[in-house]
């Protein structure tokens, strides 16, 4: 999987910045570098070369993330924790060829952790809108980070560790390391409450769901928690005066293996259910009866995806998953099936974007209703010069310049004036019956510019 996605970069590289631009989309990408990392940690200078440019990479990903979800005003969930916590595995990975760079991205997962975890503890508990497998991450963040802490009960040389006094670099630990430790321990299991939490509440919603790609969200989380629970039994039995037949030690020691067990079935089965699944998904038929979906400036809600989150019992989607779900994904057609309708194409027939899974036509426009319906209330925040939107502010060329998957190739084939006179076709949006906030329709968007009133059916994405 890793070489597949080294080869997308090679041939659609477009792709992926279009992923890139929407907070939904990359998420997943932190994950894959988290995995490279352990897979290839230690495997003499080609290892090294991997993980430290993996490394590198992933730092320039948390970066760009924090970016995009600002731009976009989201509010932390689980499925931040990836890109921006999940860090710690590089660090960790790091730490065995540079030490100080290692202490370095250890320090940025914390930093992601303490400024990211509560709310997104409390977001799970109150909003019902996120979905899921979105939850279940909640497990990872603390997980992460306490694997990632047992950096610091290490020497950072091989000389250091042979002039190291033992018994007073373990009474130092036993009198700050363990400390944090336990306490890390009990951010885990509000992390586990909360997934479960999250799971058991949403269980009507997921059961409903096909299998997808968003379903990884089930199995790194909990085996990246047993990680966990593995390294603080290491540290109490370096460090604590526990007795080890104790029965603290035991139960720790039950409920690691019940994770271990329990997650490496779920991971096998999800694995044989993926593989299965994965040459339909990865075939994505553009030739079935859909018309192209919109970029992401010209969608329904390019206008009002800066009215951001909220803290609380929020009873609409988050605006960066709606636009996510309007806009499908790009696809690189195979050379010499264009057709005049351009090498990237966009389209719906997914199964999952990122840890989401992909919303029905009828859930995309109820959610759509909704979000208008919080705006005519709550006008959108206006954006910052600085801080424009990925994809619709700037960047918006991706997936452009073609003229539709399907009906629009008659009308390309019969212009003659040239691509530049190419258009999308967008069938008539009149049967969606959605009310358009007035604001909008004046054409302010709260931007601080002027922008053409996005109302004309020209401009809108068609709803079958």
């Amino acid at each position: 999987l890793v070489t597949s996605v080294l080869l997308k970069a090679l041939v659609a590289g477009r792709v992926i910045l279009d992923d890139l631009e929407n907070p939904t989309n990359s998420a997943p990408y932190g994950l894959l570098f988290m995995s490279s990392v352990c897979i290839f940690a230690g495997r003499g200078w080609i290892g090294k070369f991997i993980v430290v440019s993996t490394a590198g990479l992933h730092f320039l990903l948390t970066l760009w993330f924090i970016y995009t979800v600002k731009a976009y005003n989201a509010l932390p969930d689980p499925s931040w924790f990836p890109n921006t916590v999940g860090i710690g595995y590089p660090a960790v990975k790091m730490w065995l060829y540079y030490p100080y760079a290692g202490f370095f991205l250890m320090v940025v997962s914390v930093a992601s952790m303490v400024a990211f975890l509560p709310m997104s503890v409390f977001r799970v508990f109150t909003t019902q809108k996120i979905g899921a497998p979105i939850c279940w991450i909640q497990i990872s963040a603390p997980s992460i980070v306490l694997y990632t802490m047992t950096i610091m009960a290490q020497p950072v040389s091989y000389a250091a560790e042979t002039d190291i006094n033992l018994a007073h670099f373990k009474a130092v630990h036993h009198e700050w390391y363990l400390p944090l430790m336990h306490f890390m321990f009990f951010l885990c299991l509000i992390g586990v409450a909360s997934s479960v939490w999250g799971l058991y509440t949403r269980w009507d919603v997921i059961v409903k769901k096909p299998f997808s790609p968003a379903h990884a969200a089930f199995c790194f989380p909990t085996l990246s928690h047993a990680n966990a629970v593995q390294a603080y039994r290491g540290a109490i039995n370096s460090f604590s005066d526990i007795p080890p037949e104790s029965s603290i030690k035991k139960a720790i020691f039950c409920y690691w293996l019940f994770l271990l067990v329990s997650g490496t079935c779920v991971l096998f089965i999800f694995t044989i259910k993926f593989f299965r699944r994965l040459p339909k998904w990865t075939q994505i038929d553009v030739e079935s009866p859909e018309a192209e979906p919109p970029a992401p400036n010209e969608t329904h809600v390019h206008e009002i995806v800066t009215i951001g989150d909220r803290m609380h019992h929020q009873n609409f989607v988050s605006p960066a998953v709606v636009q996510a779900n309007e806009t499908g994904a790009l696809v690189r057609r195979r050379r010499g099936t264009e057709d005049g309708r351009g090498t990237y194409v966009r389209t719906r027939n997914l199964t999952a974007l990122g840890f989401e899974p992909m919303m029905k036509w009828h859930e995309l426009q109820s959610e759509i209703e909704i979000l208008l319906a919080e705006v005519e209330r709550n006008p959108p925040r206006e954006r910052r010069g600085w801080l424009s939107v990925p994809g619709i502010d700037f960047g918006s060329d991706f997936g452009r310049g073609n003229v539709g998957v399907f009906d629009g190739l008659v009308d390309a084939i019969s212009n003659s004036s040239g691509d530049a006179d190419r258009r999308r076709n967008r069938s008539h949006t009149e049967d969606v019956n959605v009310n358009r906030p007035s604001f909008l329709q004046r054409g302010g968007g709260g931007q601080g510019h002027s922008r053409q009133d996005t109302s004309d059916s020209d401009h809108m994405y068609a709803w079958g």
